[in-house]
């Protein structure tokens, strides 16, 4: 058996694995990023909750809420943009954003211009709506989470779903077309 010698000056204690220095800043917004989200989701349960004791729902209101809820999420990723500011410099953040393929920059735009009736019809259940960012944001961010602590995993992460975010403008469509029969039946 042929064994290779290793010299006893070379990494004492071993390589010991993948493991990294730890990163103050980096574990300190996570840990801001966390009480943010929790604090965040308290407050929209109180919003829930008094929506639903003040003005209540009722049959397909139900129906309404849960496709107000899907059509909010893709401004989940708003909350993802905005964390970048602490992650890049200005300059980078501007390249990297003015980079991304004109289909994704179309679909968040034509997004926008769908979602904004959508809300302007639900103005009393708009909590519903931060519900739905909320919960997309949620399960982002704990899905990567092992790997998210990184700021540079966690700003790569982001720009690949943006690119990868084929037609947020269709997570709009089911609440439109309840919105239309709604508006259909009430004539």
């Amino acid at each position: 058996m042929n064994r290779m010698s290793r010299p006893t000056e070379s990494a004492p204690g071993g390589m010991g694995g993948a493991t990294r220095m730890h990163d103050p800043s980096e574990a300190l917004h996570d840990r801001v990023r966390r009480r943010c989200m929790n604090i965040a989701f308290v407050v929209i349960v109180v919003l829930l909750l008094l929506q639903i004791n003040l003005i209540g729902l009722h049959g397909v209101d139900w129906l309404g809420v849960i496709l107000l809820a899907v059509a909010a999420a893709p401004l989940a990723m708003a909350v993802r943009i905005f964390e970048l500011r602490f992650k890049m410099a200005t300059g980078e953040r501007s390249r990297m954003l003015g980079e991304l393929p004109r289909r994704v920059k179309l679909g968040f735009l034509v997004y926008a211009l769908l979602v904004i009736p959508v809300f302007a019809l639900n103005t009393l259940r708009f909590p519903w709506a931060l519900l739905g960012i909320w919960f997309y944001d949620f399960v982002t961010y704990y899905h990567d989470r092992p790997e998210r602590i990184r700021h540079l995993y966690a700003v790569a992460k982001t720009f690949d779903d943006l690119r990868a975010f084929h037609a947020p403008w269709a997570w709009t469509l089911p609440a439109l077309i309840l919105e239309a029969i709604r508006m259909a039946m009430s004539r």
